[in-house]
């Protein structure tokens, strides 16, 4: 399964051009055909038109942007085009008169059905069993990651499995109970975290960015001043997604005493940013809307959102595993370690003072929570449950409800059957959730790496997680 980094870069390819290869002069696939590519939290609807010159994909989301085939060749009732421009290609077969399906491969490979004409259909379900150990350490495997763990829990019933090990340096087991890097699923507990302190009084939906975070002869800039809270948490305040590159170099990734001053920092540098848009006008996946969130209540409480999150939502949850930055004590192998991504192999990252392993400490309410996996279960049977001693009925709806006509809602994305799901990854590791309130069951899955094959291994083992759990009934 793609990032949505990875989907952006798809897009921004579909402006590019290339040349194409004539095809034989009459096939079944010659016409027009529609599908729909789904990766997470993207869809992206693709027209494909094919005649005796070639074959030629068209963005129908992205202005109609034209990426003609660089080769096609069509063998009875298979296809395979390739899209040199973007780095894609498309194989399918002709099911039927009417469908091609097969797989669109652009660094993950992902399945796509083409129905002819202008309408698009739904791929028939792929069957995923039920998860297993071994299926786990299958698709592992497979994916050459050196450990993934996942998990389900329906009511009572709870199962989590582990396999491989905590470095491909070692043969050190992972263990159930181990620590995994959650990414950017962080930024679900960050809303959850800000609708706590709503119920409280602290601050509203609606309280705004200019209100909270103007200083003395430096005020918020005027682009910025009337996003609010909703704004900042549903991707809608018009942000850049991260500072450029070379400003997140002078901010620390090794632990702080107090990360206020920092984050307060990034926080106001990103709002010196050009603004992507009007604030409220489009979708832009920004974990700078995240950090200035967490900036804003630690303005409104004095407090870090490090001890907030702490005192307010893993306390009284239970949660004793969670923390910060990459999991384990420097110099040992106590904990899986990320891994960075050469081809097939995997190098380990050992923790410790002045190393990489995770993204600055700033950057905290957008993606540095690690925890355990069965905290995890717990974590999502929260918002599963959704119990009224720890958000009041309203703000639990305001969490898991898109407030500007997509589907993002509040740190989730609100997929059509109305699942609560997303990713996260620091590119060291990666792992997705769901949450299925309909059947009353979650489900985690999780690796330490990011590799585009880990990713749809990740993603597969999810849904097996899920079948698992519904299975259970």
């Amino acid at each position: 399964m793609m990032t949505r980094r990875q989907m952006q870069t798809l897009m921004t390819a579909f402006g590019l051009m290339a040349g194409t290869g004539a095809l034989a002069a009459d096939s079944p696939f010659y016409g027009r055909w529609t599908g729909v590519l789904e990766a997470g939290m993207v869809r992206l609807t693709l027209r494909l038109e094919i005649d005796a010159k070639g074959a030629t994909l068209f963005s129908v989301d992205q202005g109609n942007a034209r990426i003609p085939a660089s080769s096609a060749s069509i063998e009875d009732e298979r296809i395979k085009l390739t899209f040199a421009a973007i780095k894609a290609t498309f194989e399918g077969v002709l099911t039927d008169e009417r469908h091609v399906d097969g797989t669109f491969t652009q660094g993950a490979p992902l399945p796509l059905r083409f129905t002819r004409g202008e309408v698009a259909e739904a791929a028939p379900e792929a069957v995923h069993p039920p998860l297993t150990r071994e299926l786990l350490n299958d698709k592992r495997l497979a994916a050459y990651t050196p450990a993934m763990a996942a998990a389900w829990a329906r009511g009572a019933q709870t199962e989590i499995f582990a396999a491989g090990a905590r470095s491909s340096d070692d043969e050190i087991a992972v263990q159930m109970e181990d620590q995994w890097h959650w990414g950017s699923i962080t930024k679900s507990m960050t809303a959850t975290l800000c609708a706590r302190l709503v119920d409280a009084g602290v601050l509203k939906w609606t309280t705004k960015v200019g209100d909270v975070l103007d200083e003395n002869g430096r005020p918020v800039p005027t682009a910025y001043r009337d996003a609010t809270l909703l704004h900042l948490l549903s991707h809608r305040a018009g942000l850049q997604p991260n500072l450029d590159g070379i400003n997140t170099v002078f901010y620390s990734r090794d632990p702080l005493p107090d990360p206020r001053a920092e984050r307060r920092k990034w926080a106001l540098t990103a709002l010196k940013q050009k603004p992507v848009g009007p604030v409220g006008a489009q979708n832009v996946y920004a974990n700078n809307g995240y950090i200035i969130a967490g900036t804003l209540l630690e303005q409104l409480t004095g407090k870090s959102w490090e001890t907030l999150i702490q005192a307010e939502l893993f306390t009284p949850l239970g949660i004793t595993s969670a923390g910060f930055g990459a999991p384990g004590r420097p110099g040992q192998v106590d904990q899986p370690l990320g891994h960075a991504v050469n081809g097939h192999t995997r190098k380990p990252l050992p923790v410790g003072p002045g190393r990489p392993t995770d993204n600055p400490v700033a950057l905290g309410p957008a993606g540095r929570v690690h925890m355990s996996m069965s905290d995890m279960l717990t974590y999502l049977q929260a918002h599963r449950d959704r119990p009224v001693n720890l958000l009041k009925s309203e703000s639990w709806d305001a969490l898991h409800t898109p407030h500007f006509g997509d589907d993002y809602a509040l740190g989730w994305v609100v997929r059509p059957d109305g699942t609560l799901w997303h990713n996260g990854s620091n590119t060291f590791w990666y792992a997705e959730v769901l949450v299925d309130t309909r059947s009353g069951s979650v489900a985690a899955a999780c690796a330490n790496d990011a590799a585009s094959d880990t990713q749809v291994a990740v993603g597969q083992v999810l849904t097996s997680a899920r079948q698992a759990a519904k299975a259970s009934a």
